[in-house]
């Protein structure tokens, strides 16, 4: 999978590495390790894109909006 990285206003492709373990995705992507910050703002990148998805869908209809949006929280961005 290539992702685009922005450096000033030129895109250039990244390589990285994407697997699935159980039911946790991992990446490999170079560069330095994002902070707390970066973290979090991924994290919450990560949620909305589940909310947009048929998974998320699949959730509110078998376990209804407000517990959907709790176990929504537990999708989240780890260093390992």
């Amino acid at each position: 999978m290539k992702r685009k990285k922005k450096k000033g206003n030129k895109l250039r492709a990244v390589e990285t590495i994407s697997w699935f373990e159980g039911d946790e995705m991992h990446s490999l992507i170079p560069g330095e390790a994002p902070d707390k910050k970066q973290l979090e703002e991924m994290t919450l990148e990560y949620q909305k894109q589940i909310r947009k998805s048929p998974l998320f869908k699949k959730m509110v209809r078998q376990y209804g909006k407000e517990k959907a949006e709790e176990l929504l929280k537990e999708f989240k961005v780890k260093l390992g």
